[in-house]
């Protein structure tokens, strides 16, 4: 034999085997139906991409984490660092073929090379839906309706999607006084107020961002306003009167919120929260997020307009408005809550090999219930002692064990057993397949 080959998988990637593989495919499967159901549309693009359609457009944090390489004929490639990008450049090469506004949903994996640690990996499941083509907030509410039904299916239900407006943050902004070229990392600050604080987000924007402390009180005075929806935009709309595009975020805000009137969507499923910014500088409108609130999770998806992307890569403006799930952390959470019942085992019943003998007749009945979509095992070694094949079946978790032995085979009859409880009962074929169907 040769020399044994080291075996060691790279830092930051992973595998799944059978109960992470079907809850991902039970997670993925209630957001195809659900995208499917409001009319968005399956994109696929390759693993590999030109790297000019990434470089510059990220910033320079991002392109640190790219996968980027000379591939054997010397062109600049990268494994693809989101599923947006590409998605632009699809829209690009085919803007004369789709017919707008086009609804798309993609769910495939991407890579970043992070520094692994806990909830970090370097290759993970992105699970984006857009529609591109549209300025309509109508999408944007649809989204979020769309979003919540998701997300209840799987089986959640203490979770809300938080709203804003950049186009409200920018009028906020203009208003206190601060200058558009400090937005962003105004943004980037007030966008932490939940987790640290209204007088740690202030110090900040003083400290790091050099924003004045009165300056900072005004932003921070209406971003942290109070009430019920209706009651804050009206609020907002007092102050900020005499600012265009605030008064522009909250008509279309309105719509919002009437759009979840009109289809009686629970109020305790969304929230108008003015701090939400979402950090992104590439968000032009109506921005959310969807957050789990029992335990520790925090956001599952980051969401929003964004109608000066796509443009980059066609020369014209495309609006554009939709978010992104993440799969790995809604497994996680379903997976540590025990949320739904995964079989570790994906065979249903293992059908022993009484002996060499027999095994033809353990094979017709293997073959019936497969004909009959019942998930099957046939045991594959007929020498093995049967208690080595219930062994077997323990460990693997297989709910039922079927024997036929020379008395089963006279009468016409098998042997099911339940491993669980030990009982054992003799049935006809027929009557196997019933209850098993049924069971």
């Amino acid at each position: 034999m040769a020399d044994q080959i080291k075996v060691q998988k790279l830092a930051g990637f992973r595998d799944y085997f059978v109960e992470d593989v079907k809850i991902r495919e039970y997670v993925i499967n209630i957001f195809k139906k659900v995208f499917e159901k409001y009319g968005y549309e399956p994109l696929e693009t390759p693993a590999l991409e030109n790297s000019n359609i990434f470089v510059g457009e990220l910033g320079d944090e991002a392109e640190k984490l790219f996968y980027r390489f000379k591939d054997q004929g010397g062109r600049d490639i990268m494994l693809k660092y989101d599923v947006m990008t590409p998605m632009c450049r699809t829209v690009a090469e085919n803007i004369n073929n789709i017919i707008f506004p086009y609804k798309r949903y993609q769910i495939q994996n991407v890579w970043r090379s992070e520094k692994p640690q806990k909830g970090r990996f370097r290759e993970f499941t992105q699970c984006d839906a857009d529609t591109i083509g549209s300025s309509s907030v109508i999408c944007d509410a649809e989204f979020i309706q769309m979003g919540i039904e998701a997300l209840t299916n799987i089986g959640f239900k203490e979770f809300r999607a938080n709203i804003n407006s950049r186009k409200l943050l920018s009028g906020i902004i203009q208003f206190a006084g601060a200058s558009e070229k400090e937005f962003i990392p105004i943004c980037i600050s007030i966008d932490k107020l939940p987790k640290i604080g209204r007088e740690k987000v202030k110090k900040e924007l003083i400290e790091k961002r050099k924003i004045s402390p009165e300056v900072s009180d005004k932003i921070l005075d209406l971003i942290t306003l109070t009430g019920e929806t209706e009651e804050l935009l009206t609020k907002l709309k007092k102050q900020l009167t005499n600012i265009p595009i605030a008064m522009e975020a909250i008509d279309e805000l309105e719509i919002i919120f009437d759009y979840f009137k009109t289809v009686k969507l629970d109020k305790k499923f969304y929230l108008f929260t003015p701090f939400i910014a979402r950090g992104l500088a590439y968000y032009t409108g109506p921005v959310w997020e969807f957050e789990i609130l029992e335990g520790e999770v925090g956001s599952v998806a980051g969401c929003g307009r964004y109608d000066n992307i796509i443009g980059k890569f066609v020369g014209k403006e495309v609006a554009a408005t939709g978010g992104s799930f993440g799969i790995e952390r809604l497994v996680e959470v379903i997976k540590s809550r025990k949320m739904i019942n995964i079989s570790s085992t994906i065979g249903k019943v293992l059908v022993t090999i009484f002996d060499k003998e027999l095994f033809d007749n353990s094979l017709i009945v293997a073959d019936e219930l497969r004909k009959n979509n019942i998930s099957t095992i046939l045991y594959p070694v007929p020498t093995d002692k049967l208690d080595k094949q219930l062994k077997y079946a323990n460990k693997k978790n297989i709910p039922y064990v079927i024997i036929i032995g020379p008395e089963e085979v006279v009468n016409g009859k098998v042997v099911l057993k339940d491993m669980k409880t030990g009982e054992q009962q003799k049935l006809t074929q027929q009557d196997l397949i019933k209850f098993l169907i049924s069971n």
